[in-house]
């Protein structure tokens, strides 16, 4: 006679709460400041075009709403990286005190549970700056560009479908500028959608080590009879 041990059941229900946890995936189409097409390294130099970041709004004379942020970089900066670059609107050391200017870019959370979706990133502004998620501040202000700040949310800030992330920069004399680095976005799909291959392989995986608890409940009972 085969018996199942009285564990299986409960594993089996714990190991799919933890796929159902551990289905939340990196939401594609998010970039940190500095990047190409689909993440690629831009070439070297000052002002070569991020299309990702676009200026919403601007105060500052020769900053036009709707163009493409630019690259620049200042010694006094934080040391560009191969995965994020220093950006403004001009690609050049030109600035304007006491002007503001907001930069946005987008991602869209179609197809994905947006109330349990999260953010995570790390920005710089020279001056200083805030960020935004669909209007609401998520983050103090950031002030200083010696070193990133790390801004995120896990708050019903999200929307389904499109989402906006804004930059609002201050300038208090000089050059103006910010950075966004390790910019992330998860969220789990919807339910009826097909889990990532990942959660997919945790979940064979419990089940292969509930199947050999079994086995050897089994095998520990017949010795014993």
């Amino acid at each position: 006679m085969r018996y199942v041990s009285k564990f299986a059941l409960p594993m089996a229900v714990a190991l799919l709460g933890l796929s159902a946890s551990a289905n939340a995936v990196i939401i594609s189409g998010v970039y940190n400041t500095g990047l190409g097409i689909n993440g690629t390294a831009l070439a070297a130099g000052d002002g070569q075009t991020d299309a990702h970041y676009t200026v919403v709004s601007s105060d500052a004379p020769g900053v036009v709403a709707g163009t493409s942020a630019l690259t620049y970089y200042n010694p006094a900066y934080l040391q560009d990286g191969p995965l994020s670059r220093i950006v403004n609107a001009l690609g050049d050391g030109t600035g304007t005190a006491g002007t503001t200017t907001t930069f946005a870019t987008t991602f869209s959370l179609a197809g994905f549970d947006s109330m349990n979706a999260t953010l995570s990133g790390q920005a710089l502004f020279d001056n200083f700056g805030e960020v935004f998620l669909n209007g609401n501040q998520v983050g103090g202000t950031i002030t200083g560009f010696g070193s990133l700040s790390p801004f995120g949310t896990n708050s019903n800030f999200f929307v389904a479908g499109l989402n906006t992330l804004s930059f609002v920069l201050h300038n208090e004399g000089g050059p103006e500028a910010f950075q966004v680095a390790g910019l992330t976005v998860t969220a789990a799909p919807l339910a009826g959608a097909v889990p990532e291959p990942a959660s997919w392989a945790l979940m064979l995986v419990g089940f292969g080590m509930t199947g050999a608890a079994v086995r050897r409940r089994s095998r520990a009972m017949t010795v014993a009879n």
